[in-house]
């Protein structure tokens, strides 16, 4: 008996022990399994963040650029109805051949709806010079039944042509000396030369500057323009004619950057450059930052690096209000005593557009919210600040403070790291800045201004490639801060650049030679100086003409 007690001992000691092992291999499992589903949790989280990258590269090299979605669908036609008009056609066909007795047979195509009607075409403008070439048939020709044929009428076709010519300019200055004493000369007045021994004159350096920051022509392709005119200029002129130029301009240039700070308001933002080490090596980052004001006003500055350096001494001591995306590199900007933020709600919409691939529904949800908010700029556009302010006040400040309830509901239903996620998690954290704009008329409720601006150089970038050094990076910010002051102000670069690098030599307030005093103190004398020429060019014209007529 107590052997059998002893043995049941034994296998309760036993069966203690592979409980304990059981329990042991259990918790350890519970543990890997707990692991397995943090670690596929992960997974899963980064495979949706790659696929979400995959999809938005796709999209960059692929697909439809543009944010804008449309709000109607087109209504599909009738079937039933589609082809009423070509049956109504068909049987006045068979009518008109059976009381003529004609045979014949019908056809028909569906149409194209996305063709649109041709527009008429527009009239020339009144202010372009006409040039006209009259042709006759030859006299022995215009033989008929034995007699001359009489004129009746005139077949007119207009159309636009364009001649741009060089020229040289001499400039003649007469010399005058006593014959008695033969010591004093004097010699007559004469245009200051902008570059001093320079090949180029005004007309052709504003021709050059304009194409260069205006129009994107690098200087190779406009040394190769002007070979196919027969004018040997190197790009080694042509750059460094440009950058005497933007030497001569920079006391304008840091005119325009004074007039920039001290407005209320400045929009800003940058874009990266390649900047060429040397002639033989490789490339680094450069930064071109771009300041705004509410008048058109725009500044570029250039920088080697995208340290915080550039909008911190650009915009040192600034308390006005800056505009700009949700960089780190403007946070020095902002505090007390300083400048307020103001967001970009096109910024914030933008990663909810790139979230539609990974979760149509709810980024629809939040861009049709947002666009209830543009809608409502659309209308306070034409209203003065304080009317806009009053606008926003009434009917866009209850929809942000909807869309920020839904923010907070959706926020817990998505994956932190997704791209919805991260798209919410932009919006809460930069809510005041993206809510500020309903405070002041005179802000904006996107930074568009200074994207639109950056344009130029983002699209200049693709012709002109690399900044050959930090010299050629300056000049470039300099000139492409005045023709884009210009083309804000619609005023033409070239035209302006003309008679700006003129009256350099003997203006010498700078207040008076930005585009914006330019626009208001010489424009209007230039075009009344203009205008009297022409009218004279006509007058002496119609005379030679009349006295050809005469003769």
């Amino acid at each position: 008996m107590r052997a059998r007690i002893a043995e049941l001992e034994t296998q309760h000691a036993a069966l203690e022990t592979e409980h304990a092992t059981l329990r042991s291999e259990h918790s350890t499992l519970r543990s890997e399994h707990s692991t397995l589903r943090s670690e596929h949790t992960r997974l899963q989280s980064r495979c949706a963040t790659l696929h979400s990258q995959v999809l938005l590269l796709r999209k960059m090299l692929f697909g439809r650029k543009s944010e804008r979605r449309i709000d109607e669908v087109r209504a599909e036609p009738n079937p039933q109805q589609g082809w009423l008009w070509a049956a109504e056609a068909a049987a006045r066909v068979e009518e008109s051949c059976e009381e003529t007795g004609a045979e014949g047979e019908v056809s028909a195509e569906a149409g194209d709806p996305t063709r649109r009607k041709p527009k008429r075409r527009k009239k020339f403008p009144e202010h372009l010079p006409r040039f006209r070439s009259v042709f006759t048939i030859p006299e022995e020709e215009r033989q008929c039944c034995g007699e001359a044929m009489a004129e009746i009428g005139t077949e007119v076709r207009r159309e636009l042509e364009r001649l741009e010519v060089s020229y040289v300019h001499e400039i003649l200055r007469k010399k005058y000396a006593c014959r008695h004493c033969q010591e004093g000369v004097r010699i007559a007045p004469g245009p200051p030369a902008v570059i001093e021994k320079g090949l180029l004159g005004a007309g052709f350096l504003a021709h050059v500057l304009s194409e260069r920051f205006g129009n994107h022509q690098p200087y190779h392709r406009q040394e190769k323009k002007y070979a196919a005119e027969g004018l040997d200029l190197s790009r080694a002129v042509l750059c460094q004619s440009s950058l005497r130029c933007a030497e001569l301009l920079e006391p304008i240039w840091k005119q325009v950057a004074d007039e920039v700070r001290a407005s209320p308001v400045i929009h800003t933002d940058e874009t990266p450059v390649d900047l060429q080490e040397s002639s033989t090596g490789g490339c680094r980052k450069a930064r071109v930052w771009v300041y705004r004001d509410l008048e058109g006003r725009t500044v570029f500055d250039f920088t080697e690096t995208r340290s915080r350096d550039g909008p911190g001494t650009f915009l040192a001591g600034y308390r006005g209000y800056v505009q700009a995306d949700a960089a780190s590199t403007f946070d020095l900007l902002y505090g007390p005593g300083k400048a307020t933020e103001v967001g970009c709600w096109a910024h914030a919409r933008r990663y909810f557009v790139r979230a539609q691939d990974s979760d149509a529904e709810l980024s629809g949800q939040a861009i049709d919210q947002i666009r209830v908010l543009f809608r409502i700029e659309r209308e306070a556009k034409a209203l003065p600040p304080e009317e806009r302010r009053r606008l926003r006040q009434e009917r866009a400040v209850p929809r942000l403070e909807a869309f920020r309830a839904w923010l907070d509901m959706v926020q817990m239903q998505v994956l932190p790291k997704s791209p919805m996620g991260r798209a919410i998690q932009y919006c809460v954290n930069h809510w005041e800045a993206l809510t500020r704009y309903v405070e002041d008329g005179r802000l904006s409720i996107d930074n568009n201004a200074a994207e639109r601006a950056l344009r130029a150089v983002a699209v200049g970038r693709k012709n002109w490639m690399v900044v050959g050094n930090p010299r050629g990076g300056r000049a470039a910010a300099i000139l492409y801060s005045l023709v884009m002051t210009c083309k804000e102000i619609g005023v033409d670069p070239a035209e302006y650049f003309r008679d700006v690098l003129v009256r350099l030599s003997h203006c010498s307030d700078v207040r008076l030679l930005t585009p914006h005093g330019w626009k208001e103190h010489f424009a209007p004398r230039l075009k009344e100086r203009r205008d009297r020429i022409l009218a004279r060019l006509r007058e002496a014209s119609v005379v030679e003409r009349a006295a050809a007529a005469h003769a």
